[in-house]
């Protein structure tokens, strides 16, 4: 089982919208040229996904990164998939002069925060708060 881990294809959207639609009930509607959309793919199967959002902090004068939507298809969790999308995007953010990386997680999702932990991350003291506008 070979597993390739590259940046996101238009041709790889019926694949990704699977993917999406198992784990997020959701499917995508766009692209933004200023993320990095990462796939996983085995035998033109996209079994796992991600996006990088590059952002500024004007205060502190850096750039930092937030990662959204980490998922893998169920039948291929626990085979280092999510883990190497991760080592990809450590290398990515140091190749675009990246200060730190953050990303969220739902309590519920244990095997997905042990997987965040084991790659490096911390738990922050902090709640996350969202007002919707559309």
């Amino acid at each position: 089982m070979e597993i390739v881990i590259r940046e996101y294809r238009d041709s790889d959207l019926v694949s990704l919208n699977k993917l999406l639609s198992e784990v997020y009930n959701l499917e995508k509607s766009g692209t933004n040229s200023n993320n990095i959309e990462l796939v996983a793919v085995i035998d033109q199967e996209v079994v796992g996904y991600l996006t990088i959002n590059k952002l500024y902090d004007s205060v502190r004068d850096i750039n930092y990164a937030f990662i959204n939507y980490v998922c893998v298809l169920k039948k291929y969790r626990n085979k280092g998939i999510a883990s190497n999308m991760l080592l990809k995007v450590f290398d990515i953010c140091r190749d675009m002069n990246i200060s730190y990386i953050e990303l969220t997680s739902n309590s519920s999702r244990v095997d997905a925060q042990e997987l965040y932990i084991n790659s490096g991350f911390v738990i922050r003291e902090t709640n996350v708060f969202r007002k919707e506008l559309l």
